[in-house]
Protein backbone atom coordinates (compact mmCIF):
# COMPACT_ATOMS: atom_id res chain seq x y z
CA UNK A 1 0.00 0.00 0.00
CA UNK A 2 2.82 2.38 0.90
CA UNK A 3 4.51 1.74 -2.43
CA UNK A 4 1.29 2.52 -4.29
CA UNK A 5 0.82 5.78 -2.40
CA UNK A 6 4.44 6.79 -3.02
CA UNK A 7 3.94 6.07 -6.71
CA UNK A 8 0.87 8.33 -6.67
CA UNK A 9 2.81 11.21 -5.09
CA UNK A 10 5.60 10.82 -7.65
CA UNK A 11 3.06 10.82 -10.49
CA UNK A 12 1.51 14.05 -9.16
CA UNK A 13 5.01 15.54 -8.94
CA UNK A 14 5.71 14.65 -12.58
CA UNK A 15 2.36 16.03 -13.76
CA UNK A 16 2.83 19.30 -11.87
CA UNK A 17 6.37 19.65 -13.22
CA UNK A 18 5.17 19.12 -16.78
CA UNK A 19 2.25 21.55 -16.47
CA UNK A 20 4.52 24.18 -14.87
CA UNK A 21 7.16 23.74 -17.61
CA UNK A 22 9.86 22.74 -15.17
CA UNK A 23 12.61 21.27 -17.33
CA UNK A 24 15.75 19.20 -16.91
CA UNK A 25 19.00 20.82 -17.96
CA UNK A 26 20.93 17.57 -18.12
CA UNK A 27 20.40 13.82 -18.21
CA UNK A 28 23.42 13.40 -15.97
CA UNK A 29 22.22 11.73 -12.71
CA UNK A 30 24.68 13.94 -10.81
CA UNK A 31 22.60 16.99 -11.77
CA UNK A 32 20.08 17.51 -8.97
CA UNK A 33 18.38 20.67 -10.22
CA UNK A 34 15.72 21.55 -12.77
CA UNK A 35 14.81 25.03 -13.99
CA UNK A 36 11.70 27.06 -14.75
CA UNK A 37 11.54 30.43 -16.47
CA UNK A 38 9.05 32.70 -14.74
CA UNK A 39 8.47 36.13 -13.23
CA UNK A 40 9.39 37.49 -9.82
CA UNK A 41 6.34 37.31 -7.56
CA UNK A 42 7.58 40.21 -5.44
CA UNK A 43 10.30 42.85 -5.37
CA UNK A 44 13.67 41.83 -3.87
CA UNK A 45 16.77 43.93 -3.26
CA UNK A 46 20.05 42.08 -3.73
CA UNK A 47 23.00 44.29 -2.86
CA UNK A 48 22.95 47.22 -5.27
CA UNK A 49 20.37 45.64 -7.57
CA UNK A 50 16.60 45.46 -7.21
CA UNK A 51 14.59 42.71 -8.87
CA UNK A 52 11.16 44.21 -9.47
CA UNK A 53 7.96 42.19 -9.27
CA UNK A 54 7.12 40.86 -12.73
CA UNK A 55 10.68 40.81 -14.06
CA UNK A 56 11.92 37.52 -15.57
CA UNK A 57 13.70 35.16 -13.18
CA UNK A 58 14.97 31.61 -13.44
CA UNK A 59 13.57 29.36 -10.72
CA UNK A 60 15.55 26.40 -9.40
CA UNK A 61 13.73 23.19 -8.49
CA UNK A 62 15.17 20.10 -6.85
CA UNK A 63 15.11 16.96 -8.95
CA UNK A 64 13.64 14.74 -6.28
CA UNK A 65 14.64 11.48 -7.99
CA UNK A 66 18.31 12.48 -8.04
CA UNK A 67 18.68 14.08 -4.63
CA UNK A 68 21.23 12.17 -2.51
CA UNK A 69 19.37 10.08 0.04
CA UNK A 70 20.14 10.57 3.68
CA UNK A 71 22.05 7.74 5.37
CA UNK A 72 20.18 5.78 8.08
CA UNK A 73 21.96 7.76 10.80
CA UNK A 74 20.78 11.04 9.30
CA UNK A 75 22.73 13.93 7.84
CA UNK A 76 26.49 13.68 8.40
CA UNK A 77 29.57 15.46 7.11
CA UNK A 78 30.13 13.10 4.16
CA UNK A 79 26.51 13.52 3.02
CA UNK A 80 26.77 17.32 3.37
CA UNK A 81 29.94 17.38 1.23
CA UNK A 82 28.28 15.19 -1.40
CA UNK A 83 25.24 17.48 -1.50
CA UNK A 84 27.49 20.52 -1.86
CA UNK A 85 29.46 18.97 -4.71
CA UNK A 86 26.31 18.07 -6.58
CA UNK A 87 24.82 21.51 -6.00
CA UNK A 88 27.89 23.26 -7.38
CA UNK A 89 28.02 20.87 -10.34
CA UNK A 90 24.33 21.56 -11.01
CA UNK A 91 24.84 25.34 -10.68
CA UNK A 92 27.54 25.13 -13.34
CA UNK A 93 25.17 23.31 -15.67
CA UNK A 94 22.51 25.95 -15.05
CA UNK A 95 25.03 28.71 -15.80
CA UNK A 96 26.06 26.91 -18.99
CA UNK A 97 22.42 26.79 -20.08
CA UNK A 98 22.03 30.48 -19.31
CA UNK A 99 25.08 31.31 -21.42
CA UNK A 100 24.09 29.13 -24.36
CA UNK A 101 20.28 29.30 -24.51
CA UNK A 102 18.68 32.56 -25.64
CA UNK A 103 15.49 31.76 -23.69
CA UNK A 104 17.28 32.57 -20.44
CA UNK A 105 19.15 35.70 -21.57
CA UNK A 106 16.79 38.15 -19.93
CA UNK A 107 16.44 36.43 -16.55
CA UNK A 108 17.42 39.01 -13.96
CA UNK A 109 18.01 36.61 -11.09
CA UNK A 110 18.20 33.01 -9.93
CA UNK A 111 15.59 32.07 -7.36
CA UNK A 112 14.46 29.07 -5.34
CA UNK A 113 11.86 28.40 -2.65
CA UNK A 114 11.44 25.18 -0.70
CA UNK A 115 10.85 23.55 2.65
CA UNK A 116 12.81 20.46 1.60
CA UNK A 117 16.08 21.92 2.87
CA UNK A 118 16.56 23.15 6.40
CA UNK A 119 18.45 26.43 6.28
CA UNK A 120 18.98 26.74 10.01
CA UNK A 121 22.02 27.28 12.16
CA UNK A 122 21.49 23.80 13.59
CA UNK A 123 22.04 22.07 10.24
CA UNK A 124 24.56 24.53 8.82
CA UNK A 125 22.48 24.62 5.63
CA UNK A 126 22.07 28.38 5.72
CA UNK A 127 25.81 28.91 6.06
CA UNK A 128 26.44 26.54 3.15
CA UNK A 129 24.00 28.21 0.76
CA UNK A 130 25.24 31.67 1.72
CA UNK A 131 28.82 30.54 1.15
CA UNK A 132 27.73 29.50 -2.34
CA UNK A 133 26.70 33.10 -2.99
CA UNK A 134 22.96 33.15 -2.32
CA UNK A 135 20.96 35.54 -0.20
CA UNK A 136 18.61 33.61 2.10
CA UNK A 137 15.24 35.22 2.85
CA UNK A 138 12.00 34.23 4.56
CA UNK A 139 9.55 32.96 1.98
CA UNK A 140 7.15 35.49 0.49
CA UNK A 141 3.62 34.17 1.00
CA UNK A 142 1.28 35.51 -1.70
CA UNK A 143 -1.43 33.03 -0.64
CA UNK A 144 -0.92 33.61 3.08
CA UNK A 145 -0.77 30.95 5.79
CA UNK A 146 -3.42 28.83 4.07
CA UNK A 147 -1.36 28.56 0.88
CA UNK A 148 1.82 27.87 2.80
CA UNK A 149 0.11 25.03 4.67
CA UNK A 150 -0.72 23.21 1.42
CA UNK A 151 2.73 23.89 -0.04
CA UNK A 152 4.34 22.47 3.10
CA UNK A 153 1.99 19.47 3.03
CA UNK A 154 3.04 18.65 -0.53
CA UNK A 155 6.70 19.10 0.45
CA UNK A 156 6.09 16.64 3.29
CA UNK A 157 4.59 14.14 0.83
CA UNK A 158 7.60 14.54 -1.46
CA UNK A 159 10.01 13.85 1.40
CA UNK A 160 7.97 10.78 2.34
CA UNK A 161 7.88 9.55 -1.27
CA UNK A 162 11.52 10.18 -2.23
CA UNK A 163 13.57 10.36 0.98
CA UNK A 164 11.55 9.06 3.97
CA UNK A 165 14.59 8.98 6.29
CA UNK A 166 14.59 12.79 6.21
CA UNK A 167 11.26 12.80 8.08
CA UNK A 168 13.00 11.58 11.22
CA UNK A 169 14.45 15.05 11.80
CA UNK A 170 11.67 17.08 10.18
CA UNK A 171 8.39 17.81 11.95
CA UNK A 172 5.54 18.91 9.72
CA UNK A 173 4.42 21.72 12.01
CA UNK A 174 7.98 23.09 12.03
CA UNK A 175 8.47 23.18 8.26
CA UNK A 176 9.41 26.65 7.11
CA UNK A 177 9.71 27.70 3.49
CA UNK A 178 12.83 29.62 2.57
CA UNK A 179 13.82 31.66 -0.47
CA UNK A 180 17.30 31.86 -1.99
CA UNK A 181 18.27 34.60 -4.46
CA UNK A 182 21.24 35.65 -6.58
CA UNK A 183 21.45 38.07 -9.49
CA UNK A 184 22.08 36.41 -12.85
CA UNK A 185 25.26 38.45 -13.33
CA UNK A 186 26.69 37.21 -10.04
CA UNK A 187 25.58 33.64 -10.73
CA UNK A 188 27.33 33.62 -14.11
CA UNK A 189 30.44 35.18 -12.56
CA UNK A 190 30.60 32.39 -9.98
CA UNK A 191 29.46 29.37 -11.98
CA UNK A 192 29.87 30.27 -15.67
CA UNK A 193 32.64 28.94 -17.89
CA UNK A 194 35.38 31.35 -16.63
CA UNK A 195 34.71 30.20 -13.07
CA UNK A 196 35.21 26.58 -14.11
CA UNK A 197 38.47 27.33 -15.86
CA UNK A 198 39.91 29.28 -12.95
CA UNK A 199 38.76 26.73 -10.35
CA UNK A 200 37.54 29.56 -8.19
CA UNK A 201 35.57 27.20 -5.98
CA UNK A 202 37.55 24.59 -4.10
CA UNK A 203 35.52 21.48 -3.26
CA UNK A 204 36.33 18.83 -0.67
CA UNK A 205 37.28 15.43 -2.04
CA UNK A 206 37.04 11.89 -0.74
Amino acid sequence: MGGLLRGGVRLIDRLLSTSSRITHISQDPECILRIQLGMASHTVTLGCETIVKGEPVLALHADNKRMPGLPPVGANLEWAFMLRRRLVYSFRLVAKAMQSDSRFTYARAIYGASALFSFTDHTGGQRMIQHLGFTVLPCHRPLGAFGEFWENLFSWWLMWAYNPISLKSRKFWRLQRTEIWMTSAEFIRRYGEPAIASAAINLPTF
